[in-house]
C-alpha cells in the first residue's frame, strides 16, 4: 500500500466516519417493520462486516487516531441533532 499522507488522512477520517455511521444506524435498531426492517438488518449486517474487514487491515496501526476521529464525529452527530431537537418549529406562511 503506498499511499500519500493526504490518501491515508482521507481513509482515516473516511473510517472514523463509518464508524460513527454505523452507530447511528445501530441506534435506530427496532425503529422499522416489515420488509424495510428486512432491508435494515442487511445494511447493518453489511456494516458490521465491512467495519470488521476495515479494522483488521487498518486499526492496528491507526487505533488512536480512528477512535479520536470517531469521537469527534459522533460527538459533532449529537450535537447537531440536539440543536434541531431543541429547535422551535417554524409553522409555514400562508
Amino acid at each position: 500500500m503506498n499511499q500519500s499522507k493526504e490518501e491515508q488522512i482521507s481513509l482515516l477520517i473516511i473510517l472514523a466516519t463509518f464508524k460513527s455511521l454505523h452507530e447511528q444506524i445501530y441506534n435506530l435498531k427496532g425503529s422499522h417493520s416489515g420488509i424495510v426492517k428486512k432491508k435494515f438488518n442487511v445494511l447493518l449486517a453489511t456494516f458490521k462486516s465491512y467495519e470488521n474487514v476495515i479494522d483488521k487491515e487498518w486499526l492496528k496501526e491507526n487505533k488512536n487516531v480512528v477512535e479520536q476521529l470517531n469521537d469527534a464525529i459522533t460527538d459533532l452527530i449529537y450535537m447537531l441533532r440536539d440543536g434541531v431537537a431543541n429547535k422551535p418549529v417554524k409553522e409555514k406562511e400562508g
